[in-house]
Parts: structure tokens; C-alpha cells; sequence
């Protein structure tokens, strides 16, 4: 889905291995380094892949995850993961309801405008721990008619960067788990590689709405799932998320 991965390792951390809501957003960060790494590959080889867009939306990303991480250092990340709920609701729906084809709206932005798109991608990712994909994916594929093989190639292109500098950050402030990484890490590489692979072998129109029904349950999670603030250091469980 060119998205991290973040959407479905943070819960899986939070819920299931009881790790801290700051430490699973570090760890998920630092996942998300390795599976754009292995999957962007993949997307490069079969020419799915903007390398001058990915380049104008990392030069905003990069700050907007130091920021982001910034302030999820010092604030709950509960009302902007019900507003982000709302906005990937609506455009999930959007999605299904009327799949973008190929050729149709207008094109590319202006470069100064797709830094300020990483920025706030950048922010979002960093804030919540994500990865930002989901954000970047609709605007690409909605805003810039941009298909959806190569917005997902572009996103995963642009996460890398973000995952190095958010994970770096969070790692500065102990934010992250680092018993069983290694396992977790060689996983996610093994799953962006088949996860690669069958996005090629997917027709658009199809990745598009798979990728929609991804969100909707993203907004399900986040506008319905029990809340997850920041949880203080002091608090934590001995050993991380062990």
C-alpha cells in the first residue's frame, strides 16, 4: 500500500506488547526505514517511481518530522488522531465512490507546493508515528493525478528519509524499544518485498480501492479505538515491549 506499515505496527505494539504509545512510535518509525528500503527497490526497477516529486516532498518532510517528533515529545496525540481519523474517513470514501482515472483532473503541482505537502506529511508522521503515507498516497493520487502504483513508490521513496530522521529523534530521547527489533525488522523487509511484488501484479483501479478500504479501517481505529495518550516514562513496563 506504500504507507509504512506504521497504521498497523503502532496498535499491534500499543495493544498487544503493552509498549508505550511514545515508544511504539519510535520502534514503528525505525520499522518503516527498512520496509521502504527493501519495497522502494522493487518499485524502481519497474519504473514506478518520481524521483524529482519524491525529491520536492522530502525537502519539507524532513523538518516536518523533526517537528512532529518535537511535539509529540511534550502533548497527547488524541485530538489530531481524531481529526486525522475524519479526513482519511472521507477520503476513503471518496476513493470508493469514485476512483480517480487515469488521465483525468489536473497534474503535478508546483515544486514549492509539494514542499509544503512534506511538511505537513512530515509533521503528521512524526506526531502519531505512521510513516505519513496514508496522507501522501490521496493527495497524489486525489490532487495530482498521479496513478497509484507510482504515489506509492514516491511515498515509500519519501519515507525513508522521514523514517531515518523521526527514528534518530525519537532514539535521542529513549523512545525506543530495542529488545526483538532486529526480528521485527527482518519481518517487515520480508513483508515489503511480497508486498511489493503484489502490488505490481495489481491493476490500478483495484490498488486504489484496496488501498481505500485500508483507510477506512485506519479511521475506524482511530475514531472508535480506545485512546492511547502518552503514556510518561515513569509509567512504562520494565524492558520495553517484552
Amino acid at each position: 500500500m506504500g504507507v509504512g506499515g506504521g497504521i498497523v505496527l503502532v496498535p499491534l505494539l500499543v495493544h498487544a506488547l503493552h509498549a508505550a504509545q511514545h515508544e511504539a512510535q519510535g520502534t514503528s518509525l525505525a520499522f518503516t526505514i527498512v520496509v521502504s528500503l527493501v519495497a522502494v527497490g522493487f518499485y524502481y526497477g519497474h519504473e514506478r517511481l518520481d524521483l524529482a516529486l519524491a525529491l520536492w516532498l522530502t525537502l519539507g518532510a524532513v523538518p516536518g518530522v523533526l517537528l512532529g517528533s518535537g511535539l509529540a515529545a511534550r502533548t497527547s496525540a488524541a485530538r489530531l488522531r481524531m481529526a486525522f481519523g475524519a479526513v482519511i474517513l472521507v477520503t476513503a470514501i471518496r476513493l470508493l465512490a469514485a476512483p480517480p482515472q487515469a488521465g483525468s483532473g489536473g497534474g503535478l503541482w508546483p515544486g514549492p507546493l509539494n514542499v509544503l505537502v512534506g511538511v505537513l506529511v512530515g509533521t503528521v508522521a512524526g506526531y502519531i508515528g505512521i510513516g505519513g503515507g496514508t496522507i501522501l498516497v490521496p493527495i497524489l493520487v486525489l490532487g495530482q493525478n498521479v496513478d497509484q502504483h507510482t504515489a506509492q513508490g514516491v511515498s515509500l521513496l519519501m519515507i525513508l528519509p522521514v523514517g531515518i530522521v523521526g527514528a534518530l529523534s525519537y532514539s535521542r530521547r529513549g523512545r525506543m524499544a530495542h529488545q526483538g527489533l532486529a526480528a521485527l525488522l527482518a519481518g517487515g523487509a520480508i513483508g515489503a518485498l511480497t508486498g511489493a511484488l503484489l502490488a505490481h501484479h495489481t491493476k490500478a483501479p483495484t490498488l486504489t480501492r484496496l488501498f481505500a478500504v485500508l483507510l477506512l479501517a485506519t479511521a475506524a481505529q482511530m475514531i472508535l479505538g480506545r485512546p492511547r495518550g502518552n503514556v510518561p516514562r515513569s509509567a512504562e513496563p520494565p524492558g520495553g515491549i517484552s
